[in-house]
């Protein structure tokens, strides 16, 4: 042995679990080690497993800004990234360089949306825009053509589409959900909706004949824009005048199915994931609470946490509600992330009821817009001609 001890191979399925554990910018960097390693690393189950692990383990995830310069005509957006268990010491990465080649400027509307590991952006005004990307890889894809109907131009009788973006599990298939309402004669009576879905895998544009739900009575419900996807499906909420509504997207059957949010839940309801579960977030009188509808059922809903708002804890008074700061996630160590709209976070110690506040200079005083995603190795495999 020439007085060397000769350390013993580990198992293959010992080193895949090792592997596993690791973030994504070490694999990035271990597949150079070895030739065995690359391959474990590339290949699809890996990383869907290593995806999953990336999906329920809340210390994986991460938030992109777009930071927007509110001077001037035209607006400049920078793309940073963040971990989501922000503190006045996280470390932060600009992901616009390279530049996404033509995207990131002279648009007056930009969309955030995630989901399994990857980024879709919409921007729009003038014309649309629309990329998907991996922020973790830094990797930037093909961008998505305009749907059939945005082509022709409703206007002036239509209102800008609002989009989805989710992974269909059954056809193994990233798909982009565009909903256009289109007002006949420019009146609120009688609109009609047309739905168009993107499937990235064969790379066009097709409308489904699904009737989008609409209210019972004829005017168009008004569509937020917060979006939670989980397991193969889109949610949005939705309000039509006398009800707040989720409304679910089937990416597998492109069925719409729409759960009424009861008021007992609070005002100004938005969605959340929580763990594999859409919630809802409310205020009622100074707190908040997180509600979730009972499994098989759209009528029982249970309050499943609940922590003071964000103005009773600075002492603003509650007409300042909407002007005091957002709501950013419930944290890792269960602690409460809010960032005022000044640009200073705070985080609320759930066991301490107490609040600190921090700020991080390089996420910019004005946030356009933000998603919560998760660290993954997904590639499309359609990079940049």
């Amino acid at each position: 042995m020439n007085g060397r001890s000769k350390i013993p191979n580990l198992p293959e399925d010992i080193v895949n679990c090792i592997l596993l554990e690791l973030p994504v910018k070490s694999l990035s960097r271990f597949k150079s080690c070895c030739k065995s390693w690359r391959c474990s690393i590339d290949d699809a189950d890996f990383i869907k497993f290593h995806l999953h692990k990336s999906s329920v383990d809340t210390s994986r995830q991460k938030f992109v800004f777009l930071n927007v310069n509110p001077q001037g005509e035209t607006r400049q957006y920078k793309i940073v990234s963040i971990e989501a268990s922000i503190s006045g010491d996280s470390k932060f990465v600009y992901l616009d360089e390279p530049n996404i080649p033509g995207f990131c400027s002279n648009y007056k509307y930009i969309e955030v949306l995630s989901c399994s590991g990857l980024v879709f952006m919409m921007a729009y005004d003038p014309g649309y825009n629309m990329t998907l990307w991996n922020p973790a890889v830094g990797k930037y894809y093909k961008l998505i053509p305009n749907s059939l109907l945005s082509q022709k131009y409703f206007n002036p009788f239509s209102t800008s589409p609002v989009f989805g973006f989710a992974y269909d599990f059954v056809a193994e298939d990233y798909k982009v959900l565009c909903v256009h309402l289109y007002l006949k004669n420019d009146s609120l009576r009688h609109p009609r909706y047309f739905v168009e879905v993107y499937s990235v895998k064969n790379q066009c544009w097709r409308t489904i004949h699904n009737i989008f739900p609409g209210p019972s009575d004829p005017l168009p419900p008004h569509i937020y824009h917060d979006q939670v996807s989980l397991n193969g499906v889109i949610h949005r909420i939705a309000y039509n005048w006398t009800i707040h509504m989720i409304i679910s997207f089937h990416l597998a059957d492109e069925k719409f199915i729409v759960t009424p949010v009861p008021s007992t839940c609070g005002i100004k309801p938005t969605l959340y994931a929580l763990g594999d579960r859409v919630c809802v977030l409310a205020t009622v009188g100074e707190e908040i609470l997180i509600w979730s509808p009972e499994k098989d059922s759209k009528t029982v809903w249970n309050c499943i946490n609940k922590f003071p708002t964000l103005v009773s804890l600075i002492g603003k008074p509650s007409h300042s509600l909407s002007f005091a700061g957002n709501f950013m996630c419930v944290k890792d160590n269960g602690n409460i992330l809010w960032r005022k709209l000044e640009g200073p976070f705070i985080e609320y110690d759930v066991r301490k009821n107490e609040y600190t506040e921090f700020k991080v200079t390089q996420v910019g005083d004005f946030i356009a817009k933000k998603a919560l995603y998760v660290e993954s190795l997904v590639s499309l495999k359609i990079p940049w001609d």
